[in-house]
């Protein structure tokens, strides 16, 4: 203590300010620290997508050739996109593993012989880029087409690295997604409500049971 008190007052102030300007240094370094990572994350995503997309292709080719049931599957690759300037950005693709439409096997019929049929969009499973260069796997399930508006995308998981997406890891991304998709359905939603019977918490999204105006008539339907 002695010894500090024999340092001049404007010396101390002086190693005071050093100190905090280091610090203010120090933090605004972070910064440039956290570019740098985004960079490498993004760098990793365009050297690793098409590994990606070749899973994924691989994945809807086997998909549609042993399937029981088969609405076409397909792998789309779109890029992030401006409206204002109607621009894309070639550094932030996205690849998308999505199933065709699905017929409900229901049609309506006027008596003026007008016919009106109704269709189940396909669900759409995206692993897309966002700005920190993670990457999002995101879900945008099965619809009728009497539902109206289309659903919000359902987060499937969130993957720090792209070097993380292994082939197995795709799998399972897939197989998690189609599962949660089913449950979407026309087709599983019996399934769902009888799990949901057995279960006492929900892991997957209800949709609203699919449904149509009743109307009373004696007319016979041809």
């Amino acid at each position: 203590m002695a010894h500090l008190k024999s340092v001049p007052c404007y010396l101390l102030h002086l190693f005071s300010k050093l100190f905090v300007m280091d610090k203010i240094l120090m933090v605004a370094n972070r910064y440039a620290e956290g570019l740098k990572k985004v960079e490498g994350r993004r760098a990793e995503w365009l050297e690793h997508f098409k590994e990606v997309r070749a899973h994924l292709i691989e994945i809807a080719t086997l998909l549609n050739e042993t399937a029981d049931y088969k609405p076409g599957y397909y792998v789309d690759t779109s890029h992030a996109y401006n409206e204002d300037i109607n621009g894309s950005c070639a550094k932030l693709p996205s690849l998308t593993l999505r199933c065709g439409d699905m017929p409900l096997n229901v049609s309506f019929k006027s008596a003026s012989g007008e016919k009106k049929e109704y269709i189940e969009e396909g669900f759409y499973l995206t692993f897309t880029p966002t700005i920190t260069g993670q990457i999002l796997v995101l879900l945008q399930p099965h619809y009728s087409t009497s539902a109206g508006e289309k659903p919000d995308y359902m987060n499937i998981a969130v993957i720090d690295h792209p070097a993380q997406l292994t082939s197995d890891v795709i799998d399972e991304l897939v197989a998690k997604g189609m599962e949660v998709a089913f449950y979407t359905s026309f087709t599983g939603m019996v399934d769902l409500q009888l799990k949901e019977m057995e279960e006492s918490q929900k892991e997957y999204h209800q949709p609203a049971p699919i449904g149509f105006k009743r109307y009373e008539s004696t007319e016979k339907v041809k």
